[in-house]
């Protein structure tokens, strides 16, 4: 539920419906694969590091697009707590693709997180 401001100026509840949270979530995965390309393109020089920048930009600009188009209908108060999903999307992909190592306060941490974007929802 977030403040929603009617036409005569009188605020009331709404929900975030379900293609409305199916491309918030869209956003955040093409934010981590933008960063994910990134980190492919730094870690050495190779011949196809510059098409890993590009297709990182890509993404990133997918990410920021569908953000956009979703603000239209939803306050920006309400994506906020999605957008800190990234601090978990990127740091597993980072861990899956890059072989990165975690400890215990990141897991911790990584809870808070999801246990406050659930808080949010409900």
């Amino acid at each position: 539920m977030y403040p929603v401001w009617n036409q005569s100026g009188h605020e009331s509840e709404s929900k975030i419906n379900g293609t409305e949270i199916a491309l918030t979530l869209a956003s955040v995965l093409c934010s981590t694969a933008g960063q994910v390309a990134f980190k492919s393109a730094s870690v050495r020089v190779f011949p196809g590091a510059f098409l890993f920048w590009c297709g990182g930009a890509a993404f990133m600009l997918a990410s920021m697009l569908i953000v956009v188009m979703v603000l239209r209908t939803v306050p920006l108060s309400a994506l906020v707590p999605f957008a800190a999903l990234a601090y978990v999307t990127v740091p597993l992909a980072s861990m899956l693709i890059f072989k990165e190592v975690t400890g215990k306060r990141f897991w911790l941490g990584t809870l808070c997180i999801i246990i406050g974007v659930i808080f949010t929802l409900i």
